[in-house]
């Protein structure tokens, strides 16, 4: 119980950050902007926790590599789809991509139960590809970048899962995970947009500062989770923030909601329900 509570929190948060990086249109900024929070808090957080032992190091540095991957495609994705169509897309295949490589390299025991609800995810996402989900069409072009973001996610997911059952210490694999990916994109933005990202950082210090910390917290719980359950159920339960992103993109961006994402989220639900009961 106490897994899945973290899970629906961290999908919250998830579901936030989100929203404000579509919502700005300065997304490599916000972006670079986060990863300076999360470079700070591990700068001062790294004299408090154990050195990673050699064995996790393989599984940090995999899942520092695909998060540098997943935060240049977002913002490619971003700029040309609805935030509850391009999220809910990229979302749906990594709970497909933690369950493949769960039961094929971890040895994880799941319930046909527990496998037919993390399936019905997925499936709700591709009612999304139908009549552009209600609203206007994600270009064809993107697909294999939504795609690939997905990809992405589910990998760095199940390499994080992987590390903190073996490491057994959520808290310190954060704070080294996030030494190694946290300074491409604030090194990027202050090398090629260096007088936009100070101007930011002056007007718009509150935005970097709250998604900086919802992407923190966000992280911490579902580590925390993984560590506690199910990698695969935890990315799946996670899925949560796809209901809550069609529904902030509605309500702040004025995105329609038609009956694709209306079903998309039906099944997103059935399918935690599912996984529950």
């Amino acid at each position: 119980m106490l897994a899945t509570s973290l899970v629906l929190v961290a999908a919250l948060l998830h579901a936030t950050w989100n929203t404000l990086i579509k919502f700005s249109a300065e997304r490599l900024l916000v972006i670079a902007s986060m990863d300076v929070v999360a470079l700070l808090f591990a700068l001062l957080a790294v004299a408090f926790v154990d050195f990673p032992p050699a064995e996790i190091w393989p599984w940090l540095l995999a899942s520092a590599l695909a998060e540098q991957l997943y935060r240049f495609l977002l913002i490619q994705a971003y700029r040309v789809g609805d935030l509850g169509l391009v999220y809910p897309l990229m979302r749906g295949l990594s709970p497909l991509v933690v369950l493949g490589l769960t039961l094929a390299f971890a040895g994880e025991s799941l319930s046909q139960q527990q496998i037919i609800g993390i399936l019905l995810i997925p499936c709700g996402m591709a009612c999304l590809l139908w009549q552009g989900g209600g609203g206007d069409r994600l270009p064809w072009s993107m697909l294999p970048v939504v795609a690939l973001i997905g990809l992405c996610i589910g990998c760095y997911t199940w390499f994080d899962g992987q590390a903190v059952r073996l490491w057994g210490k959520p808290w310190d694999y954060l704070v080294w995970l996030s030494l190694l990916s946290s300074w491409p994109f604030p090194l990027l933005a202050g090398v090629a947009r260096r007088g936009p990202f100070m101007l930011f950082w002056r007007t718009q210090w509150k935005l970097g500062l709250a998604v900086g910390f919802c992407v923190l917290f966000s992280y911490a719980l579902v580590l925390w989770a993984m560590h506690l359950g199910s990698v695969a159920e935890a990315a799946a339960l996670r899925e949560l923030s796809v209901i809550l992103v069609v529904l902030l993109g509605m309500r702040y961006l004025k995105e329609p909601f038609g009956g694709p994402r209306l079903l998309a989220c039906g099944l997103v639900l059935a399918g935690m329900l599912v996984m529950k009961l």
